[in-house]
């Protein structure tokens, strides 16, 4: 994972000959460095010039895709992401080698994600302005990675509208952009119509300078829809129970530390692949691992996994299995 196209760049150039990647996922709209420029630098490099770049944006529109082959990059998902459109585009340019087995059989269809039947399970509240159906087809019907989407963009996005005033109010135009940009990219992916249709509205005024009195109008519009959503959202869904601290750990001399080492180094694995099966993981072996990280410091271990920060939760998993004591 890169933050943004110079990240990207630095990884693929300055990183190990050649890189272990298969496919690029290029998004275009990034800070810094954008899509269009990073695939330049990258096509200038005669060591790389044949890695498959894949440009993932939300205009979905025939001068944008020509733009985008123009440019070096080989094809082109729009977004919100359809995951089947996703796997076999992906399916096209990443070419495994036969020998290994696995590999073979995920790129069986009869192994890929199936269609959801676009079918809300119970357990979802129906919520106006939100598509469930059409949120669930984007994580392949996974309810419970589903209503984790749906509070983190209460939580996060929330406050979007406020962000943005701020952000006009300061005369930082790019920054109001990239946050109605971001706001209507993750409404997509959750089934938010309404706001990602008035978040992309907005993000066009912004984008092109309009007069004020457009851009106020656009900013109402957004929170015409935002508002009512994020409160039924945070009424409608409980909050997530946190994982609680193991009572009666047992301490770093006194645990089975060969199978601490073990449960600590499947986690690692997990971790490093950024698997969200790593959060599922930590709950059902919370007992054998939490011992690794004594008294609250369980807790923020925890959260960072919640939370999808693999890359710190790896960097403290692995220093915890250093601090082990010597059996």
């Amino acid at each position: 994972m890169a933050n943004n196209g110079r990240e990207a760049v630095e990884i693929l150039l300055n990183g190990p000959q050649p890189p272990p990647f298969d496919v690029v996922l290029m998004d275009l709209q990034m800070p810094e460095m954008d899509g269009y420029q990073a695939t330049a630098r990258l096509r200038s490099d005669a060591r790389i010039n044949t890695l498959p770049i894949i440009a993932m944006t939300a205009h979905a529109t025939i001068e944008e895709r020509q733009r985008c082959l123009a440019a070096g990059m080989v094809d082109h998902i729009s977004k919100p992401i359809d995951p089947e459109s996703l796997f076999e585009t992906v399916g096209r340019f990443y070419k495994p080698l036969p020998a290994n087995p696995h590999v073979v059989a995920a790129r069986n269809p009869a192994n890929q994600p199936q269609k959801s039947e676009n079918k809300a399970p119970p357990g979802l509240p129906t919520i106006v302005g939100l598509d469930t159906r059409d949120g669930l087809t984007r994580v392949a019907g996974n309810t419970k990675l589903y209503s984790k989407l749906l509070r983190q963009f209460a939580e996060q996005q929330g406050p979007a509208i406020g962000q943005i005033e701020t952000a006009l109010a300061q005369g930082d135009g790019p920054l109001a952009e990239r946050l109605a940009h971001t706001l209507k990219g993750v409404a997509g992916n959750i089934g938010a119509k309404a706001v990602q249709a008035s978040a992309g509205a907005l993000e066009k005024a912004v984008r092109d300078h309009a007069a004020n009195a457009q851009v106020e109008a656009a900013l109402r519009s957004v929170a015409s829809d935002l508002d009512p959503l994020v409160a039924q959202l945070r009424t409608s869904l409980l909050p997530e129970a946190p994982i609680p601290a193991v009572q009666g750990q047992a301490s770093a001399r006194t645990m089975d530390r060969a199978q601490t080492c073990a449960v600590g180094e499947q986690l690692a694995m997990l971790l490093s692949e950024f698997d969200p099966g790593a959060a599922d993981f930590i709950e059902t072996n919370q007992g054998v691992l939490a011992p690794l990280f004594p008294g609250p410091s369980w807790t923020a271990f925890a959260n960072l996994i919640q939370a999808y920060s693999f890359g710190d939760a790896q960097a403290q998993l692995e220093q915890a299995l250093k601090n082990l004591p010597a059996p």
